[in-house]
């Protein structure tokens, strides 16, 4: 399980299915190079702002711009 308590089978799934992301569509990457851009770092995502609500329709990825770029 992760930081976010999202179990392990669901982590899997969401990464198979989110490739891009969800908000701008760029490709995602896992792990950031040295000194390289942020932006198309994956992150994780509640589409509904409650962490409570770990459900394949509320967790996506997105990069790691769009995700701060929100509130």
């Amino acid at each position: 399980m992760n930081d976010w308590s999202i179990p392990d089978w669901l982590e899997k799934e969401v990464k198979e299915r989110d490739k891009t992301c969800v908000y701008c569509g760029v490709q995602l990457i896992q792990q950031m190079s040295p000194g390289g851009p942020r932006k198309a770092l994956a992150t994780w995502e509640h589409i509904i702002n409650d962490e409570n609500i770990v459900t394949r329709e509320n967790i996506a990825r997105c990069c790691a711009a769009c995700n701060s770029s929100k509130w």
